[in-house]
């Protein structure tokens, strides 16, 4: 996986939510980002065009406006970030993450039915080569 320009933390809610809501104007984004969070539009114009430059967004004109979208899927963009974490901070070690799951009392069910399936994948793949 080719290693993603970094992101900062506007960046990535900006870029989130447009994965969520689809093909966005920078007005829809920030009307939605200044009753959340009291961002200005130019703020949000600024954060979608570094995104557009960095490659995580594309945009085009549609009736004279221009709406941007995801270029690069915003889970592939969290899948690098715990990447990126876990290699840095954590020396490549998914024990902390698997402790830090083991200890958590707000995951949804949706939540707890995806680590279901990620270690009945480990089983199946592992099946037969533990010692």
């Amino acid at each position: 996986m080719k290693k993603l320009p970094s992101l900062g933390e506007q960046e990535i809610e900006i870029l989130r939510y447009i994965s969520t809501h689809g093909e966005l104007s920078v007005r829809e984004v920030a009307d939605h980002f200044e009753k959340q969070k009291g961002l200005a539009r130019t703020t949000i114009l600024t954060v979608m065009e570094r995104l557009r430059t960095k490659g995580f967004l594309t945009r085009s004109k549609v009736d004279g406006i221009f709406k941007y979208s995801e270029k690069i899927e915003a889970q592939t963009v969290m899948k690098g970030k715990v990447t990126e974490f876990v290699e840095r901070t954590l020396g490549g070690s998914v024990s902390p993450l698997i402790n830090y799951f083991a200890g958590q009392k707000k995951l949804s069910a949706e939540e707890i039915d995806k680590l279901r399936a990620i270690v009945a994948d480990f089983d199946k793949s592992n099946k037969g080569g533990r010692s």
